[in-house]
């Protein structure tokens, strides 16, 4: 799923452009309490794989900032520097 970033002097909303023919599969689950409804997600989670979990970080990051990936990738430094510590 893609987010368009809105021009700065539109007044529309921003909503999610899903490509015809992607099927997505939702489901409403509905916990007796709270406590079930975290372990659940905890164990959702727990399965997921870490690259999985990073992806969906980053995508969550780019719809925050309305960055799409193309701006993204057209930035000049594109690495990260990692220094340790002490």
């Amino acid at each position: 799923m893609e987010y368009k970033t809105p021009n700065e002097d539109s007044h529309q909303l921003n909503e999610p452009v899903v490509p015809y023919g992607v099927k997505r599969k939702l489901k409403l689950r509905i916990y007796k309490s709270f406590e079930e409804a975290a372990e659940a997600e905890a164990l959702a989670d727990s399965l997921q794989s870490p690259v999985e979990r990073i992806r969906e970080t980053v995508e969550l990051i780019l719809r925050v900032y309305g960055v799409t990936r193309e701006q993204l990738k057209d930035r000049k430094k594109l690495h990260i520097n990692i220094i340790r510590g002490k």
